[in-house]
């Protein structure tokens, strides 16, 4: 081996060598500067993370390949596919379209348009809409004769030569305010009342307490007067009939009034001994149609309620501790809090039908202070004007 020739090797082990150490400088900055561990326990964001590096690097080296071509190859469909379902996932993620996509984003756009012109359905097909004499048939024929279903309705149409789904009957029933079902109509103002007690309303809503057990709640407002005439707590999630008129009963006993309706869904808890003994008590028994929550509005309504102002705001441990929050929430729900559905008044007002509070003027204002009432541990707060007293030291 000449000499000329061992020099040539040795350039080439040096180049190696300080290749190989560039390389591992790199690497251990990047370990140092990510913090990425080395375990076989990655979490699922630190793998995408890493992912994520590991494309752009090779995104990278391909641009890199590319801009040395001097006559660059037309860029493949499968590349144009790609990019294009990339713009649509991360639409609106500006930074990820300006550093990670390899086209320009007028590029990509361009391509997408293309896309959509490729794949456009010409004709859209589907059944065309019903025509307004056909709708206006339902109605009439539900109309004078509330006893029919739908089935009903669908074998008349039939009979007249129209062919109509039983379930495009049952749409267009509940457009105008029918219910599918024979002989009812949804008529909301059947869940209105126009004097206190006339009509109940219950429902039952679900809390997951800081152990992950949940619990049921239940809820008894009068339509009337906004009043929650109780909020009551079951320990579990499986609540049965008897528990549920139980409760009732007491409410019935410890407010000293009973209603003379109720209303309520289709649920398990109210059916079986809560039937019978309304009957019993002479209350009527009326039931939401099935799928229309907002018959029950009322009750959903006093539920988002106490969602967004109380249980957002706590973690209960147990059934004890919400049943204190609930009853403080009850208190100052029917004490403190304005309903915009009865003038602005609070639901104790509104019982009693105390009438709405005079302007004062300006000078009044001034000698009144206000006081400040907390309920449940300083989460709900209510207000009012009282007279300023001057305390022993100032006089």
């Amino acid at each position: 081996m000449s000499v000329i020739d061992r020099i040539k090797r040795a350039a080439a082990l040096t180049l190696r060598t300080v290749e190989f150490g560039y390389y591992h400088v790199l690497l251990s900055t990047v370990d140092r500067v990510s913090r990425l561990p080395r375990n076989t326990t990655v979490p699922e964001a630190m793998r995408l993370y890493r992912e994520n590096i590991a494309l752009k690097a090779q995104l990278d080296a391909l641009e890199a390949e590319l801009a040395q071509r001097t006559k660059p190859a037309p860029v493949p469909m499968a590349t144009r596919a790609s990019q294009v379902f990339a713009y649509f996932l991360t639409r609106g993620d500006e930074p990820f379209q300006r550093y990670f996509l390899s086209a320009s984003l007028s590029t990509v756009k361009r391509w997408a348009t293309r896309f959509r012109s490729l794949f456009r359905r010409r004709n859209v097909g589907g059944r065309p809409p019903l025509d307004e004499k056909v709708v206006e048939l339902i109605v009439t024929l539900k109309r004078e004769n509330p006893a029919w279903g739908c089935r009903r309705i669908r074998e008349e149409l039939r009979r007249m030569g129209i062919r109509v789904s039983e379930p495009t009957v049952s749409r267009i029933l509940k457009e105008n305010g029918f219910s599918p079902r024979p002989g009812r109509k949804l008529d909301f103002e059947r869940v209105r009342s126009s004097a206190k007690d006339a009509l109940w309303a219950l429902d039952y809503f679900a809390v997951q307490t800081a152990k992950g057990v949940w619990l049921q709640a239940l809820l008894i407002i009068d339509v009337h007067t906004r009043e929650l005439i109780d909020l009551r707590v079951h320990d579990g999630w499986d609540v049965d009939s008897v528990w549920t008129i139980r409760m009732f009963n007491e409410a019935c006993a410890r407010e000293k009034r009973s209603p003379k309706a109720v209303v309520h869904d289709h649920g398990a808890h109210f059916m079986g001994q809560f039937e019978r003994q309304m009957r019993v008590l002479d209350i009527e028994n009326e039931l939401t149609p099935v799928g229309l929550p907002s018959m029950n509005c009322y009750a959903e309504r006093a539920i988002g309620s106490i969602r967004r102002e109380l249980l957002r705001q706590i973690r209960v441990a147990d059934a004890k501790e919400l049943q204190f929050f609930l009853d403080e929430y009850r208190r100052y729900a029917n004490t403190e809090r304005p309903h915009q559905g009865i003038e602005g008044r609070t639901p104790e007002e509104r019982s009693q039908d105390t009438p709405l509070a005079e302007l004062i003027d300006l000078d009044t204002v001034r000698r009144r202070k206000l006081e400040r009432r907390e309920y449940a541990h300083g989460l709900l707060r209510g207000y009012a004007l009282a007279e300023d007293v001057p305390s022993a030291k100032a006089a």
